[in-house]
């Protein structure tokens, strides 16, 4: 039998518990509650701590495997023997950790630690604190910011993108049309030179025009946006336009973060983009207190540190990049 296919052990009971634990605090449903829990399991033994950072890095294991079988697929050549052993790779990662786990990795990657399912399939990605700059054509330049997913969609009568996940910024030149793909909705561009910062996270879209015009097109109706408006849909096109402060909205793409009287939670969820790991709040009571301030994107730490001065909270680290802040 080939080392490498050899059954792996079953975990045992805390082994269990730190795989559930890091699936549990990335899964987008995990509440103050649930970071109370945390730090007391982890308080209760060091063997709880070890464990959590061995699911973790088991995770990573999978990350690594896994980044390599998307590119074979695509290629459609013959597996050579280095190819089968990532694949037996990753198969072993996999099993070394419960079955339901896994499947909920191909969702939702734990920690962030590798793209999901359906950025893998994307054409353009970026993982946790990446950005990344393409220019399609001579009339069009797009930057990707963090953990952002861009794939090309056929368009008649110009270019055409679809934003799967994540922020984009965009640049189109007089001459070209743009059909921007976001959600149910798409952003199209073509009355001459256009800025514009499209946002799709949480099943949410922002579209923000920062010069020139574009319209949206929804299934339930459209919507014109000048320089200087913003919009967000989802399911629903609530048609309400509101005034961006444009500097503030393109900050990411000059490195920093900018938050004026912003809830807590929000400024944590945004850090969290680009921060490996994850970063909770202790008490939920926090979660509303307003902030206001200038992150760098490049250091999020250094954010968190910040936040733990000036509102004089308690800042707890644990192993796989946990963080509970409250």
């Amino acid at each position: 039998m080939d080392p490498d296919d050899r059954p792996q052990r079953p975990l045992d009971a805390v082994e269990r518990q730190a795989h559930a634990w890091v699936v549990r605090l990335t899964s987008g449903e995990a509440t103050a509650a649930d970071g109370r829990r945390f730090r007391a399991w982890c308080e209760a033994d060091p063997l709880h701590r070890e464990a959590f950072g061995r699911a973790r890095r088991q995770w990573e294991q999978v990350r690594l495997a896994g980044e390599q079988l998307p590119a074979a697929a695509r290629q459609a050549i013959a597996a050579s023997p280095a190819q089968r052993w990532s694949r037996r790779a990753f198969l072993g990662a996999a099993i070394a950790a419960p079955a339901s786990l896994v499947v909920v990795a191909a969702i939702r990657p734990p920690l962030g630690l590798w793209p999901s399912v359906t950025a893998m399939a994307a054409d353009f990605h970026t993982g946790t604190g990446e950005r990344l700059q393409i220019a399609p054509s001579p009339q069009l330049k797009i930057e990707l910011d963090t953990q952002s997913s861009l794939r090309r969609r056929a368009d008649a009568q110009g270019e055409g993108f679809e934003l799967v996940q994540g922020q984009a910024a965009i640049e189109t030149q007089p001459g070209l049309r743009l059909a921007l793909f976001a959600g149910p909705g798409c952003v199209i561009a073509d009355e001459g030179a256009v800025r514009l910062d499209v946002r799709n996270t949480h099943g949410q879209v922002r579209v923000t025009c920062l010069h020139g015009s574009a319209r949206i097109e929804h299934p339930q109706g459209r919507l014109q946006l000048q320089a200087g408006q913003q919009t967000q849909y989802d399911e629903r096109l609530s048609g309400v336009v509101a005034e961006a402060v444009a500097s503030d909205v393109s900050a990411w793409t000059e490195g920093m973060l900018v938050f004026r009287r912003a809830p807590l939670h929000e400024v944590v969820d945004e850090i969290n983009r680009y921060r490996r790991g994850k970063v909770m709040l202790g008490e939920s009571a926090l979660a509303r207190a307003p902030v206001s301030g200038r992150f760098r994107i490049d250091d999020p730490d250094a954010a968190l540190e910040q936040l733990r001065l000036t509102m004089s909270l308690d800042l707890r680290r644990f192993p796989g990049g946990i963080a509970v802040l409250g």
